[in-house]
């Protein structure tokens, strides 16, 4: 005899389910449900409203000013559930009206900052900013506006600050499409953030030195981030004679450092050795796509941007020193002047790299996106 499925009567009712799993649901609402669902009762509100606020995503734009003071109303009342924010400006000069009208956040250890990045911020004004939360923070992402010329530049903000405030908690710092003003600050961070799990900095075109992280300095100090999972940053200052090509219409010699094979391939494997710590790495990105909104795709072009002082990331260059990274599941080499087509380099990846993505190409799979873009956030003046 066949059993009949549960009638409409023997159906299980939301509320009845434990608070655990209750919960659990909740995780895969978005905004909008969320704030539908805290209109249904008490008991739904008092179990969905936490998880609502939990995460906030603002435009600040400064011409709705009904609207500013609505938002800074309700930041200021459930400022002590926000664990996370994503802060959208429409131009740099808003951030001070932002940070000024900002409660200081109990419980924030999450943020990305998403502006143009066109104009220098006053000391004063990214002070403000990292001191939001009073907890440590364990997330930092700055991503700049498609199609603006982005500069972060920590040196109009004292370092040494954002290393106290932030390396001794910080778990991921991301970078999309900016360039940074100095990489010998990147490796302060990996010489102070013990817990950090994630690098990644996408810098776009550029292709100057203060764009990549130098053997010369790195190899000198200590990376004190055991643990870390994803590193995606521009690794460059390596002379490589075995270019020898015409590059833009150029003798190699004017695009390539100089230095024997014997001092390439001795600073390549001393690279290679530092990157083999990281046993844990399932990312390793040292070449990106150019920023999408400069992307063309004339050869040319891309050619003036590749990077020809990087790791060649073959084994005669010492790449069989990176066997142990097992659990990589990307590697990023796109703009890079790589020799990985030969039957040995091949070989090698499929035994040693068999899960792994080896991105060369420029293609949209590559292109550094505003992934898990959501609608503005904003809030009804109610009770909510």
């Amino acid at each position: 005899m066949q059993q009949s499925g549960p009638t409409i009567k023997e159906a299980t009712s939301f509320n009845v389910l434990p608070v655990e799993v209750q919960e659990k649901i909740a995780l895969f609402l978005n905004h909008h449900d969320l704030a539908a669902c805290v209109r249904v009762c008490r008991s739904w509100k008092t179990l969905f409203h936490r998880r609502l606020w939990s995460h906030i995503d603002i435009v600040w734009t400064g011409d709705d000013k009904a609207l500013m003071k609505s938002v800074r109303r309700s930041l200021k009342k459930y400022k002590h559930l926000v664990r996370s924010l994503k802060l959208t400006l429409e131009s740099d000069d808003l951030l001070p009206s932002f940070v000024d009208h900002c409660p200081v956040f109990p419980n924030l250890t999450a943020v990305e900052l998403k502006a143009p990045f066109e104009e220098d911020y006053e000391d004063a004004w990214l002070a403000g900013f990292i001191n939001i939360t009073t907890d440590g923070w364990k997330q930092v992402v700055f991503r700049k506006i498609k199609g603006c010329f982005g500069i972060l530049e920590f040196d109009k903000y004292p370092f040494e600050e954002f290393l106290r405030l932030v390396a001794p908690t910080l778990e991921v710092f991301r970078t999309y499409d900016l360039t940074l003003v100095s990489m010998e600050q990147v490796n302060e961070l990996l010489c102070s953030a013990p817990y950090l799990k994630e690098l990644y900095l996408s810098g776009g075109a550029d292709k100057t030195p203060d764009n990549w992280l130098n053997p010369e300095v790195f190899l000198e100090s200590e990376w004190v981030c055991s643990n870390l999972e994803v590193f995606g940053c521009r690794i460059g200052g390596i002379p490589r004679p075995d270019i020898t090509r015409e590059i833009h219409g150029q003798p190699a010699e004017y695009r390539v450092m100089e230095g024997t094979l014997q001092e390439s391939v001795k600073l390549q494997r001393q690279v290679y050795a530092r990157l083999a710590r990281f046993t844990k790495l399932r990312e390793l990105t040292l070449g990106f796509p150019l920023d999408a909104s400069e992307a063309r795709t004339d050869e040319s072009y891309r050619e003036f941007y590749q990077q020809y002082g990087c790791l060649a990331m073959t084994l005669d260059s010492g790449l069989d020193l990176l066997k142990g990274l097992k659990d990589l599941q990307v590697v990023g080499l796109v703009g890079m002047e790589i020799y990985i087509e030969g039957e040995k380099e091949k070989t090698w990846f499929e035994e040693n790299w068999p899960h792994a993505t080896i991105r060369v190409e420029y293609d949209s799979t590559c292109q550094d996106s505003d992934d898990n873009d959501s609608d503005d956030w904003q809030t009804d003046d109610d009770d909510d």
